[in-house]
């Protein structure tokens, strides 16, 4: 049975709460005593930079250096600061130090840039080095990927110039505002409304220019062509009645059968191109400053639909 609270108990209870109390004061004191020595190693840094002739004396190097790396109650800014320093002016003093782990590529010891240097954030530790030649690797790859891109895109679909010319009526007859999609909109966005307008007028201007027959052939870049029969092909649809009535003139084959015809036509020139491609530009092709140069001096309207639709 319990009697309830001692005297005893209560004497307990104050001896603990006694010694905490003793021991905060403690803390407080030793935390004083630690400031204290913080702003003692302050001062002679400071002090000896005075007496320093320039930032680079091996001295004043060599005291910066042992209380960065191993002293890290010392704070960053004030060190550097009793240095005369801005931190990155005294890291590039001090230089980097071992960091004791290995590149997980090379095996050379990474440096330790900075205290708040962090081994492999976004994945296994790797020396500058070797990121360096993985970056290079990766743009290689990716100037060689948009060089095959232009490769393909630019090959010439051969058809009769009726079928360019009946697909670019069908996109140019229902301007994208006629379906209230204004230009930079979200439905322009995402499926490329006024890009595949502007195609289409570009394509109908040139075969305004070319003056052929509808029976003779015409060539169209391939990512020209397949932005503009995509995009044909949505507009078919959209009045049937329209669509009849605007191909006419032009032709009495249906919107559907001279679409497909195009794109089977389309899809061939494609083909052939990317089993031709690897070829020309193989994976171990290394892109010179020609080939740079010239990927990056025009990019045609349709250089975005292409590299989202290959």
């Amino acid at each position: 049975m319990i009697d309830g609270i001692q005297q005893g108990d209560l004497g307990q209870v104050e001896s603990a709460v006694r010694n905490f109390t003793d021991a905060e004061v403690a803390v407080s004191e030793a935390q004083r005593r630690l400031e204290f020595a913080k702003q003692g190693v302050i001062e002679q840094v400071a002090h000896l930079r005075g007496n320093a002739v320039a930032v680079h004396d091996p001295a004043l190097v060599g005291v910066l250096r042992h209380v960065y790396w191993q002293q890290r109650g010392i704070s960053s800014k004030a060190l550097a600061d009793a240095a005369g320093l801005t931190i990155n002016e005294m890291l590039a003093v001090i230089g980097p130090s071992p960091s004791g782990i290995p590149c997980s590529v090379c095996g050379t010891t990474l440096l330790r840039t900075s205290r708040s240097w962090t081994p492999g954030r976004y994945g296994p530790p790797v020396c500058p080095e070797c990121e360096t030649q993985k970056r290079e690797a990766s743009s290689r790859q990716w100037r060689v990927k948009e060089l095959r891109a232009r490769f393909i895109g630019s090959a010439p679909v051969d058809a009769p110039a009726g079928d360019w010319r009946a697909a670019a009526t069908l996109v140019l007859a229902f301007p994208p505002l006629s379906q209230e999609v204004e230009p930079g909109s979200e439905a322009d966005h995402q499926e490329g409304v006024w890009l595949g307008w502007e195609n289409a007028r570009k394509i109908r201007d040139q075969l305004v220019g070319a003056a052929l027959s509808d029976d003779e052939l015409f060539q169209v870049p391939a990512a020209y062509a397949r932005l503009l029969i995509d995009t044909a092909f949505r507009m078919a649809g959209w009045d049937t009645a329209r669509t009849r009535d605007l191909l006419d003139p032009i032709t009495t084959e249906s919107a559907h059968g001279l679409l497909t015809r195009l794109n089977v036509t389309l899809k061939a020139v494609v083909d052939a191109a990317t089993q031709r491609v690897r070829t020309v530009y193989p994976d171990t092709y290394e892109p010179g400053e020609d080939d740079f140069q010239s990927l990056w001096g025009e990019r045609p309207t349709w250089w975005a639909y292409l590299r989202h639709n290959p």
